[in-house]
């Protein structure tokens, strides 16, 4: 279910209506998967207001109770699945057990891959935000859903050079930051390619990655 602590901060905020705080929380929870799904799928210019009424058995009137306008349920979204990522993230360094840099980042590849798989909507969603949303008609500034994987990875990537995994002669956010994007383009290749093996993906990103960098 959603955070009601921050739904009370878009009420305030004025990106959601008063009207929609109050609503129940399944309720809340049913127009927030609803657009999240719609957006990843169709875009923000794709997603007509009536469509996402549809999917959220809502009357269009009732959106515009709960809404100003798209953008705002667009900003409704993507503050919500920022709170996910935040969360899930924090979930998974809570599981981790691995102690090597290399093990921590296979850990994290196979959880994004598990991920990936089993929740296509926000897979879709997060793909839309970070790289669809830039060529839509509108903007939302000073949200960046990357930075969660970018500092965990620029962790595990620091750790590494501090116990001489990693060498240490290259700049350590620079090696953090190309990592990240290795890894972002495994998993989005696998998701929208499917064709490459999860066991031999997972290796090769740890060759790739370790005997560039390894001391």
């Amino acid at each position: 279910m959603l955070d009601e602590n921050i739904t009370a901060e878009l009420a305030e905020r004025g990106i959601v209506t008063d009207t929609f705080r109050r609503l129940a929380p399944d309720k809340k929870e049913m127009i927030y998967r609803a657009a999240i799904g719609l957006f990843g799928k169709f875009g923000y210019d794709g997603l007509s207001v009536d469509q996402l009424c549809r999917e959220a058995a809502i009357s269009k009137g009732s959106f515009f109770q709960y809404f100003p306008s798209k953008s705002h349920l667009l900003e409704f979204a993507v503050l919500m699945f920022d709170d996910f990522l935040g969360k899930w993230m924090a979930e998974l360094k809570g599981n981790e057990t691995a102690v090597l840099a290399r093990e921590r980042l296979l850990y994290l590849y196979q959880a994004l891959m598990v991920n990936s798989k089993s929740y296509p909507d926000q897979e879709r969603f997060f793909l839309f935000v970070t790289r669809g949303l830039e060529h839509a008609a509108v903007r939302l500034e000073g949200i960046d859903l990357e930075r969660h994987f970018n500092e965990y990875i620029a962790k595990i990537i620091r750790r590494g050079e501090e116990t001489g995994e990693i060498r240490g002669d290259f700049d350590v956010e620079l090696t953090a930051h190309l990592t990240s994007l290795i890894i972002e383009g495994l998993v989005r290749r696998r998701y929208l390619v499917g064709r490459l093996p999860p066991r031999e993906t997972g290796e090769y990103l740890i060759s790739f990655l370790f005997d560039g960098i390894k001391a």
